[in-house]
């Protein structure tokens, strides 16, 4: 399992950070793809209950809300949201006038919470690269989240005693989470030492770093919850079986759902 998980990391890590580091519309559209790839798990995993959202405008949603990242002064995308909105409604109505049953207005509100969580939360990734050294900001925010979990699952498998959220992941723990939120703060201080080293500019610095690490640490396992707690409602190990060794793009993404809008609106309220 573990040499699967490595494999996986480098053969989909490396074409990842290469369009990271490129930005601008390669970048742009890696996070459509991912975010798209996203929201069908999502269709996938609630369908394990019978609720039945639109697949095809979950997907329309998501892409709009990444469009109306990529070009925010233009009105055109602006007025899309009404008129996706009105189709949505119209689909809601059609399929609920041949059966009449709560399950199309699930699917009615699944549709629109769905690409929501997913498709608006994840879409801040374009705004927060298209920012002035968003990279670097990108790069921390990852950095500080693949730190804390790291170090949450090995601290708390070697030492957790007390349940996080049973109910929802009971391998998680309180020590496990602890442990996570002090490297992820720490590591949060070092990245942004490290890149002005390597030239960023003076927003990126210990203070910020310092700011984003605890906030990235402490609230992005909400994120991780969020979607564990779909899983379990659907009784899915794994949002899909999509990356060897890691589950799908939910599962990858689960805490950046959250902490990428953290780290943006932090960087852009009081960063820059």
């Amino acid at each position: 399992m573990l040499h699967e998980r490595i494999f996986s990391a480098v053969v989909f890590g490396i074409p990842i950070v290469a369009l990271a580091i490129l930005g601008g519309i390669a970048f742009d559209l890696l996070i459509l793809a991912v975010l798209c790839i996203g929201s069908i798990e999502f269709v996938q995993l609630v369908a394990r209950r019978g609720h039945r959202p639109f697949a095809g405008l979950t997907l329309l949603w998501t892409g709009y809300y990444v469009l109306a990242r990529m070009l925010p002064q233009t009105e055109y995308v602006a007025a899309g949201a009404a008129l996706l909105l009105l189709l949505t409604l119209i689909m809601a109505l059609v399929r609920f006038r041949f059966a009449a049953d709560a399950d199309v207005v699930t699917g009615f509100a699944l549709t629109l919470a769905g690409s929501f969580y997913i498709g608006w939360s994840g879409a801040h990734f374009v705004s927060l690269r298209a920012l002035d050294d968003g990279l670097f900001w990108v790069a921390t925010i990852v950095g500080v989240v693949w730190i804390g979990d790291t170090a949450a699952y090995f601290i708390g498998s070697a030492i957790g005693r007390t349940p996080f959220s049973p109910e929802i992941s009971p391998s998680k723990t309180w020590e496990g989470y602890l442990g996570g939120v002090v490297c992820g703060t720490l590591s949060g201080v070092l990245l942004t030492l490290l890149w002005g080293r390597l030239g960023a500019g003076p927003a990126s610095n210990p203070i910020h770093g310092l700011a984003l690490g605890l906030l990235a640490s402490a609230l992005g396992p909400l994120g991780d919850l969020g979607i564990s707690m779909i899983k379990r409602y659907a009784g899915a190990k794994n949002a899909s079986n999509l990356i060897p060794g890691h589950g799908g793009v939910l599962d990858r993404l689960d805490s950046l759902i959250v902490t990428i809008l953290l780290g943006y609106y932090y960087v852009t309220l009081f960063a820059l």
